[in-house]
């Protein structure tokens, strides 16, 4: 196969690239024989999150350290911005830099260092009156907010639960955008506390069943509580687009989405008691949580959960896609927490992610801030090391009890049993797919960009119409089932985008000119563009094909893998049909497998070049198929061609 002969000419390009090791030559190897000799040496499994393709490590050997695997894996990857993970056993997983996380002794050296700079209360007022400014400048929070219009909320009805209602609700924040989510309200008279709950990555979102068992069980014992869309999911996906979530600007918009939810629950209602404001989230819920504090002083109560860390800022850009963590010289969520000194903060962590280090690290260093206020009891941990990294029953139960002590719940009313699951479209303020959005509503990303720096999202672009046409070519299927849509869709776009990204990222000039030995004549720039291509790791394609056929039929993984290749084999066998006179069922069934063959090759290569040059490999195959069963393909085909050049003749002269 010509994949084959591609892989097999890129291994040789990289063989000429690794010349004899000398001085002149910076005793230079190729990085993936150097992780190779490392794995054999040591006695280690790699397990690879990144590509050495073409790439060449000067000075190979002398940066490995014969008594260390470590030392020697940091040295190696250094040079490519790589670095390792130690996971269970012998194995280590090889990743890319990852500038929002460190290691939990990164974490400790960076929390004594901020202990060096205050060592009483006076001081560290003056540092968090630094911090605060420099987050809201970093974040560009107050240049957002002054653009944004001044709304009343978008109501639905109310719906009636047992002990709680629920409302949704839809709040226009910049012009034409909307930030969509759920008043859960106690049915008990009188004044409530209000807890604002940013949601985090959990799958489901908002809408998912321990989200409305904890927002409703908090409304039962008491409190109005308020879950939004993070930006990007859920409703908000539908004005701008899931890829949007990925973005910078996500990160200030969901603390804007925060802040005016807040603004307009106070001015909206009567019944809230403006001394009980809390706001409680998990994982990026969890860092909003924190951010929400850092921002405005009026909450006064603050339950990050599974999120606070030293050493991990959040690992979407919606958590640190704005470099507030630069805010005084250096800063990390641990001590952002630390601001909100000496308000009630409960930190709830567990064993099985990077909040493993919080009762040993981030809690006393909470503790020592506490302190400057004779307030240590205002600041508690609840740690679970036995479990992973969720918002499961044991998280909610320490949020129950952390909100009904410090705002005086009832919590006669704890009982989860009691919360009505609502489908995920009852809680829709704008209706099924959005029908019911607002005349003036945004309906891109771009629309968006246009308040931040729009060069910053030109990828975005490209990102948004792979996702688009990914989601027209599921729904095409007309599928009953919306989560195996949502995630036959997700896996499309991750695959499209994997595709792409490596085809810009391995140009044709990395492969060496030379000549194609199908055809003897030098490679062309398609040639090329095709043999950096297919080195691709054959890991993207098993993902895709195994994440289709856990939501998809083969006959409904056929359909897709038909859009990715503009119907090309169905188009090409009725070619063939037309050509091969009486073509027989056996010609028929061999050419429709090679076909077939061709088009699953060819959806990983990028444009429609490359995709009719994989299916030439296979129409070949079928031509010599019919010269090796008593077909003459060239003489068939000259046939073929004066027969519609006589028709073409014919109908002219009609």
């Amino acid at each position: 196969m010509k994949r084959i002969l591609f892989t097999m000419l890129l291994a040789a390009s990289l063989s000429a690239e690794a010349q004899t090791q000398t001085y002149e030559t910076e005793f230079a190897r190729p990085l993936n024989e150097v992780l190779t000799d490392i794995q054999n040496r040591f006695g280690v499994r790699l397990k690879y999150d990144i590509d050495t393709v073409g790439k060449v490590l000067p000075y190979a050997d002398f940066r490995i350290r014969p008594y260390s695997v470590e030392e020697s894996l940091t040295n190696v990857l250094a040079p490519f911005d790589y670095k390792f993970v130690k996971q269970k056993g012998n194995m280590y997983k090889l990743k890319a830099y990852e500038y929002p996380r460190r290691t939990d002794a990164d974490g400790e050296k960076m929390l004594a260092y901020l202990n060096t700079l205050y060592a009483d209360r006076q001081a560290f007022e003056l540092r968090v009156d630094s911090l605060k400014k420099e987050v809201r400048q970093r974040l560009g929070i107050d240049t957002l907010l002054a653009q944004c219009v001044k709304s009343k909320p978008i109501l639905s009805k109310i719906r009636k639960f047992d002990g709680y209602t629920v409302q949704n609700f839809a709040l226009e924040t910049l012009p034409g955008l909307y930030v969509c989510g759920s008043i859960y309200t106690p049915q008990s008279k009188g004044k409530h506390a209000l807890i604002i709950c940013p949601n985090g990555h959990f799958g489901g979102g908002r809408y998912r069943e321990d989200q409305q068992q904890r927002m409703g069980t908090l409304a039962r014992m008491g409190a109005i509580c308020v879950d939004y869309d993070l930006f990007g999911w859920g409703e908000s996906a539908l004005q701008v687009g899931s890829a949007a979530h990925r973005s910078s600007a996500a990160h200030t918009i969901q603390a804007m989405n925060g802040l005016l939810i807040l603004e307009s629950m106070l001015a909206s209602r009567k019944d809230i008691d403006t001394s009980r404001i809390g706001t409680n989230g998990g994982s990026g819920g969890g860092t909003h949580t924190v951010l929400l504090s850092v921002l405005d002083d009026r909450f006064t109560a603050s339950a990050p959960v599974v999120s606070l860390a030293s050493h991990f800022d959040g690992g979407c850009p919606c958590e640190s896609g704005m470099p507030i963590q630069l805010s005084a010289g250096g800063t990390c969520n641990a001590e952002l927490a630390a601001t909100f000194a000496p308000r009630p903060q409960l930190v709830v962590s567990d064993g099985g992610d990077w909040t493993a280090s919080v009762p040993t690290l981030e809690f006393p260093y909470l503790q020592r801030i506490y302190g400057f206020y004779n307030a240590k009891d205002k600041v508690t941990n609840v740690h679970l090391p036995k479990e992973k990294h969720d918002f499961g029953p044991n998280k909610r139960n320490a949020v129950y009890d952390f909100f009904a002590d410090v705002f005086k719940l009832d919590k006669k009313m704890l009982d989860e049993s009691k919360v009505t699951i609502e489908p995920e479209s009852a809680m829709y303020s704008f209706g099924e797919k959005g029908a019911l959005l607002p005349e003036g509503a945004i309906r891109s990303f771009d629309k968006v960009a246009a308040y931040f720096d729009k060069k910053a999202f030109a990828d975005l672009k490209s990102d948004a119409s792979l996702e688009k046409k990914a989601m027209d070519w599921v729904a095409s299927l007309k599928l009953d089932d919306e989560k195996k849509a949502g995630f036959a869709a997700t896996a499309i776009y991750n695959h499209l985008r994997k595709v792409r990204d490596w085809h810009n990222e391995h140009p044709y000039t990395t492969i060496p000119e030379g000549i194609n030995p199908l055809t003897g004549k030098p490679l062309s720039k398609l040639d090329r563009e095709m043999i950096a291509d297919s080195a691709m790791p054959k890991e993207v394609h098993e993902r895709l094909m195994k994440e289709l056929r856990r939501v998809l039929t083969e006959e409904q993984i056929e359909q897709i893998l038909d859009k990715y290749t503009v119907g090309k084999v169905a188009f090409t066998l009725k070619g063939y049909q037309a050509i091969v006179p009486n073509m027989t069922e056996e010609e028929t069934t061999y050419v429709l497998e090679q076909l077939k063959l061709a088009r699953e090759q060819a959806i990983d290569y990028k444009n429609m070049k490359q995709i009719s040059a994989i299916f030439e490999i296979y129409k070949t195959k079928c031509e010599q198929y019919f010269n090796e069963h008593g077909r003459n393909w060239r003489q068939m085909f000259k046939d073929y061609v004066n027969k519609r050049n006589a028709e073409k003749k014919a109908q002219g002269k009609k």
